[in-house]
């Protein structure tokens, strides 16, 4: 009679789940995730132009040591809790220029991190460099479709995913880095094999669901749009925490911000379940407190929660003048209560610790970077695609794109004294500049990479295929929109309506000595300046790399590129000249036309 109550039980056992039978029953988790992405390097504050109650007002916004404090009071509220930075890391200010991520990494490890995913600005100065930042975090570095060879300092610095366990359940966590862009756009060498996105965030859900995880998140470096697509294709994701597109998600309408969706964007996947993303900006600006919750059977049940925008407790206004003054008492009290009432804007304190170790590094570098060079005579706004708005400027207000990045390439021409024209990446310009005085290390910020000018002998015919392919890039290989050309000494219009090779037309060249423009001829052959990163065939710009390698390297001139422009704004001034968006007739881009559907 026992043998068979014995077996009876276990016949019911295998109909149930297992757990019920002996009354550990699955139980419902709540989860907060603390996120950050692409901080490029700033850690400390940087003035940001707000609105409150309509008027502006500059704010000290981001830097690590007020980062550290929303963290570890988003820690102490909360249970459950993980800490994911979505990649990015590294390059974009003198902090990266100078000590080549070590400062990044020594913050973050102070601030604690539970997984840390690799972005493309993450090999901008080849693997060396990445290396000795993995060997110096405390916290795990994953990426599921990047790997290194055996042999390579690469090697073993990274797992495809890792595996937390919070109250007793298994939560999975995925790595994934943006491959195209990575591979063709920043520095990575020959040991680094990068891998479709999609197929292997599949080939890793699949693994950890065989484990019996049903939890599952993606960190990712593959930008907002891209990740949506993802979300849509791939069952089993419950939670992307996002980067690389530095999307700005939430309302900050009533402060003058313009965000490009909602904070957590939730769809719906292939099979129904939902799946939520979020993104915390840019450069140390937001903090993200995620809040989801899943059910007894493991599916995301819901989820909610606020993007943090950091700032200071001092407030700032232009005078008359144009001069930078603080705000009185009475003023900052009113604009106090305002940031409150928004919700997502949070006022804090530096945290002690990460201030005292950034002061280590600021001190080396605040002598050289406070020096002014030079006077910017207008506000010179950067996108990097004609029309398309960029990091909060209307691109409808430029249908010819970026009025600095045309400026710079002029600087760069004048640098080279043996140029025909200069051709420069949109990506290669990180931000607009405002009108005002420019300093060491506003000019770092703007031109934050190693590069230096490289000089290239190349025919008419690969002057058009190079502009070419730079449009292909981005607008047909889903590479970076970072691709799109600019240039200096030439000018030329562009169709994205027609074919892929087919859209530059009506190509110009201005003659050095006489200022005269003539067409490109297809047969001729002209010097053209570069940087040093789409020299190498990056960005999509493997003319560049093909005419090298057929006809011999091109002329380095050792000239860093940050420097050339900076020696171009002391040049001007030293002439009593500021320096001003260029002559129309000297604009790259005549006409852009893109199809009728976009």
């Amino acid at each position: 009679m026992k043998i068979n109550t014995a077996l009876n039980i276990l016949a019911t056992c295998t109909m149930m789940w297992f757990t019920e039978c002996f009354g550990d029953t699955p139980k419902p988790l709540d989860l907060t995730i603390i996120h950050l992405n692409d901080h490029h390097s700033h850690l400390a504050s940087e003035p940001l132009e707000l609105k409150a109650g309509g008027k502006p007002v500059i704010v000290e916004a981001g830097g690590m040591t007020r980062v550290a404090t929303q963290i570890k009071t988003l820690r102490s509220k909360y249970k459950n809790s993980l800490t994911l930075h979505a990649g990015d890391a590294m390059s974009g200010t003198l902090y990266f220029t100078l000590f080549k991520g070590q400062a990044d990494v020594e913050l973050l490890n102070e601030i604690g991190l539970d997984a840390f995913t690799l972005g493309n600005h993450e090999f901008d100065e080849g693997d060396e460099v990445l290396a000795k930042f993995i060997e110096k975090a405390d916290f795990p570095v994953i990426a599921s479709n990047v790997e290194a060879t055996k042999g390579s300092v690469l090697y073993g610095k990274w797992k495809p995913y890792l595996i937390k366990e919070i109250e007793g359940q298994k939560v999975g966590i995925i790595g994934l880095e943006t491959a195209q862009k990575t591979s063709a756009s920043s520095r990575p060498s020959s040991n680094i094999t990068f891998y479709d996105e999609f197929f292997r965030v599949k080939k890793y859900v699949d693994k950890l669901q065989s484990k019996g995880i049903d939890k599952i998140i993606l960190l990712s470096h593959f930008g907002y749009e891209n990740d949506q697509e993802l979300a849509k294709k791939i069952d089993g994701i419950d939670v992307i925490i996002d980067g690389d597109s530095h999307s700005l998600l939430g309302n900050f309408e009533k402060i003058g911000l313009n965000s490009v969706g909602e904070y957590p964007t939730q769809l719906l996947s292939k099979s129904g379940d939902r799946v939520c993303i979020a993104q915390a900006w840019e450069y140390s600006k937001v903090v993200g407190e995620l809040h989801v919750t899943f059910d007894q059977n493991g599916h995301l049940k819901e989820c909610s929660g606020t993007p943090h925008l950091i700032i200071g407790d001092r407030f700032y206004a232009k005078d008359s003048q144009n001069k930078i003054i603080d705000i009185d008492k009475y003023n900052k009290e009113g604009l106090l209560a305002v940031f409150h009432r928004t919700g997502n804007v949070s006022i804090l304190d530096e945290d002690p610790v990460i201030a005292k170790k950034l002061s280590i590094y600021t001190e080396q570098i605040k002598s050289k970077a406070a020096t002014v060079i030079g006077t910017i005579g207008e506000d010179l706004r950067h996108i990097r695609v004609p029309g398309k708005s960029y990091e909060g400027v209307d691109g409808a207000s430029l249908p010819y794109g970026s009025e600095l990045a045309p400026v710079i390439a002029a600087a760069f021409y004048q640098a080279s004294l043996r140029a025909d024209a200069c051709i420069q990446n949109a990506g290669g310009v990180r931000s607009g500049l405002k009108a005002g005085q420019i300093t060491i290390q506003d000019v770092y910020s703007l031109l934050p990479f190693s590069n230096t000018l490289i000089e290239i002998e190349m025919s008419g015919a690969q002057i058009k295929q190079l502009l070419e392919e730079a449009l292909i890039n981005f607008y047909d290989n889903y590479g970076s929109d970072g691709s799109f050309p600019y240039a200096y000494g030439l000018r030329y219009d562009i169709d994205m309506s027609r074919a892929k090779n087919d859209r530059v037309s009506n190509l110009e060249i201005k003659e050095r000595k006489n200022g005269k423009w003539l067409p490109l001829e297809n047969s001729k052959h002209y010097i053209i300046v570069v940087n040093s990163y789409i020299a190498d065939g990056k960005d999509g710009y493997t003319t560049l790399l093909e005419v090298q390698q057929k006809g011999g390297k091109g002329t380095d001139t050792y000239l860093d590129y940050a420097m050339s422009f900076a020696n171009y704004v002391q040049t001007l001034q030293s002439d009593g000249k500021k320096v001003l968006r260029l002559p129309h007739e000297e604009r790259c881009i005549k006409s852009y036309k893109v199809p009728d559907n976009k």
